[in-house]
């Protein structure tokens, strides 16, 4: 299956960012969201930098990271989703993102978080593919 990414508007080069939030349920809809009257109102910062909030009465605990230098977060959308895997797939850029805000249910963030650890794993692949060089 091939995938195409259009970036007809050049959102790469563009100056403004998204507001990321990596939740760890589904939404099942489509459509925007106060997020900002209905949920970041409720965030509280704890001392250790942690975030704390709720949805839907169910307890968050959350951490706001940063993408390594040189890479940049895409937020896709696909107006038509294939029907079956073997179609090829096309999405469009709708915004870019530099930090990210992710949450688990009422549990500490951690360096054992899947997006933390692939975050970690970025400086582990430019390490093994860059040119060995004698010093």
């Amino acid at each position: 299956m091939a995938i195409h990414i259009d970036n007809k508007q050049n959102y790469i080069n563009q100056q403004n960012e998204s507001k990321v939030q990596s939740m760890p349920f589904k939404i099942l809809a489509d459509c925007d969201a106060q997020v900002s009257k209905y949920f970041e109102s409720g965030v509280k910062v704890q001392d250790d930098e942690t975030l704390k909030a709720s949805f839907r009465g169910y307890p968050l605990r959350g951490k706001t990271v940063e993408l390594p230098d040189g890479y940049v977060g895409l937020v896709l959308h696909e107006s038509i989703p294939p029907v079956s895997d073997k179609e090829e797939r096309k999405f469009h850029i709708t915004n870019k993102f530099k930090t990210l805000t992710y949450w688990n249910w009422d549990k500490a963030p951690s360096k054992n978080d899947k997006i933390i650890q692939a975050l970690d794993w970025i400086d582990v692949a430019e390490t093994l593919h860059s040119p060995i060089t004698e010093e």
